[in-house]
């Protein structure tokens, strides 16, 4: 038993020598001893990539792995290079990108790159690409693949570069747009995302557009300061100072920083940078209603910053642009409500201060003095704001600048069902005009009164109030004098001096008369300048001094388009308004001045015509 115990012993002995001298034997053939490597070139190249790279002589272990998979082909000599810079061991070194550059192609070519390759590699290098790139393109020199050709083994490219490293202009360009918008280098995974962003086919003027309008650069820069990134960024070349302004008046007229945009990406330059970058131009959707009519906003805005003394914010705009745009009075609104705010009030603080605004807001410059006589009569004398606004909104110049800004001021005139104008003779009398002014506000109801000039300065109270309220003041006659007796030259004075006694309290001169009586003959008709307004409901309310007897007149015979006669001298007509005015509210009419029934008919009246109703 022994005997053979021993010999089973040697038998495991001689096998165990048998096989080392074999794997001994093998390694010997597969891969060369140190001695062999110096003169075996693919050896040569694994050491030489240690030495160069990582300073130091690669262990036998991976010598082994290297040498076997160059020899083989199944790694190409780039392939090793990628791994090598891209491990622990050599980002450690903390190398800087210049002299990593030189390593590179102190390796890869057997020389040191040229200043030229130098600063193009470098800029990449700080730019988000990274040595993968380099490496990828010095696999391609005539150097390196001579190189490998003589070390006999496979050169090899960098397969499934990042998305950043695929096209370095790109990759320029974004790493720049971080710098100028966030004041930052780019990260390996937002270059990755935004070249890939710009690969997909995204326009360079929708990702600009982000980056200008993030919180972080618009509220931390003037525009001057925003104008000057874009203009360099998109234009790759300084601007000039007109290009400048041009671009910071249009922020200051208060389109967004997307408009802006949009407007350098319809440049020539613009296109040009981006041909020449390999990316396609794009465009900037505008989403807000301030970029949609650039006069429109520039015109709001000048509203906004004359009459409150500061510009608008984007939000603001939005709201009167949408205000603007919703329906063409909307315009008349806004300029309403902006010029009846407290701030407002206070800023255009004097009469001219008001009327300077508003005229320098809506043609671009100051009134003279011809143009604004009336109006600042108006306002001395009491005429409010808000009227006289009215007056200059009424004027088809103020439609015709209006539609220059882009907007529309036209305004088809919804007609009432039932319309009629209550009109007043012989005044004005405090005592009874005021009482039917009384009756006539809380309706919005307006009436025309025909005014005796003579007493218009005793009364004139009545006037301003009258005209406050959307009333009309007629012509009749400075001294309540029949016009059929007199001279043509005689019928223009009373006519004229009642129209300059209005004009000195209101600023606004009557368009319609009515003679006295509601007698005219032809000279009459050819000297009183202004359509004869009669009537077709008399209520004799001189002759009865009877309240219901006026009320009975109205209620049981009006008719749409009636002219109503009455004066504003009776308490008894006081009292009979005070009943007649909500009876025909209530029973579906408006109650309207001359012209606007005129306007409602749509009839022109004449000079020197009579007109008794405008029934149709």
């Amino acid at each position: 038993m022994k005997r053979k115990t021993n010999r089973a012993l040697r038998f495991v002995v001689r096998l165990s020598a048998m096989l080392i001298t074999i794997g001994v034997l093998a390694g010997t053939c597969l891969i060369p001893s140190r001695v062999r490597a110096k003169t075996d070139p693919t050896a040569s190249f694994i050491d030489r990539t240690y030495d160069v790279l990582l300073g130091k002589r690669v262990d036998g272990e991976r010598f082994g792995y290297w040498y076997r998979n160059l020899a083989s082909g199944s790694i190409s000599a780039s392939g090793m290079i990628d791994n090598l810079t891209s491990s622990m061991e050599f980002t450690s070194k903390k190398y800087p990108k210049e002299k990593t550059l030189d390593l590179l192609f102190e390796l890869m070519t057997g020389k040191l790159p040229t200043e030229e390759s130098r600063s193009t590699y470098l800029n990449y290098l700080e730019n988000g690409i990274s040595i993968r790139r380099v490496i990828s393109d010095l696999s391609t020199a005539p150097e390196f693949v001579q190189l490998c050709q003589e070390d006999g083994i496979r050169p090899g490219n960098i397969d499934s570069l990042e998305l950043r490293d695929k096209d370095p202009q790109i990759t320029l360009f974004v790493g720049r747009l971080f710098r100028e918008f966030y004041g930052r280098e780019i990260t390996t995974a937002e270059a990755n995302e935004w070249c890939g962003r710009f690969m997909d086919g995204q326009g360079a003027a929708q990702l600009i557009n982000t980056m200008a309008t993030s919180p972080q650069f618009a509220s931390e820069h003037s525009d001057d300061e925003i104008i000057d990134t874009l203009l360099s960024v998109m234009m790759d070349r300084p601007a000039s100072q007109g290009e400048k302004e041009q671009y910071e008046e249009m922020l200051g007229n208060g389109v967004s920083i997307s408009y802006v945009t949009s407007q350098i990406a319809k440049t020539q330059d613009y296109k040009n940078m981006c041909a020449a970058k390999g990316i396609l131009p794009g465009e900037v959707v505008l989403t807000q209603p301030r970029d949609t009519n650039y006069e429109m906003t520039s015109f709001l805005t000048r509203l906004y910053s004359r009459f409150l003394g500061c510009r608008p914010d984007g939000e603001a705009l939005n709201e009167y642009v949408l205000k603007t745009i919703e329906n063409p009075s909307g315009v008349r609104t806004v300029i309403r409500d902006l010029l009846s705010a407290p701030e407002s009030e206070e800023l255009l603080s004097s009469d001219d201060d008001f009327l300077n605004a508003v005229f320098e807001v809506f043609y671009g410059q100051t009134p003279d003095a011809g143009t604004i006589d009336g109006y600042r009569i108006g306002l001395s004398n009491g005429i409010t704001r808000a009227r006289v606004l009215s007056e200059i909104m009424k004027d088809p110049a103020f439609d015709a600048k209006m539609s220059e800004y882009g907007i529309d001021t036209h305004i088809d005139t919804e007609v009432p069902e039932k319309v009629i104008a209550l009109t007043f003779d012989d005044g004005p009398y405090t005592p009874v005009t005021m009482r039917i002014l009384d009756a006539l506000e809380p309706y919005g109801a307006h009436a025309t009164f025909f005014v005796v000039g003579n007493r218009v300065g005793n009364y004139s109270e009545c006037v301003i109030r009258a005209t406050n309220l959307g009333c009309e003041i007629g012509d009749h006659t400075w001294n309540h004098t029949s016009l059929t007796r007199l001279s043509g030259d005689a019928v223009a004075t009373q006519i004229r001096d009642c129209a300059d006694k209005v004009y000195s309290y209101t600023g606004i001169r009557p368009v319609v008369m009515r003679p006295v009586g509601g007698s005219y003959n032809s000279t009459v008709s050819a000297n009183v300048g202004m359509p004869m307004i009669i009537w077709s409901i008399d209520t004799n309310d001189w002759k009865y001094r009877d309240s219901q007897h006026v009320i009975n007149e109205v209620l049981n015979n009006v008719r749409d388009g009636d002219i109503v006669l009455m004066h504003d001298l009776y308490e008894t007509t006081a009292t009979a308004v005070e009943t007649i005015v909500p009876a025909l509210v209530e029973a579906g009419y408006t109650l309207v001045t001359v012209s606007e029934l005129a306007e409602y008919k749509q009839t022109k009246m004449e000079s020197g015509k009579a007109y008794f109703s405008l029934r149709g």
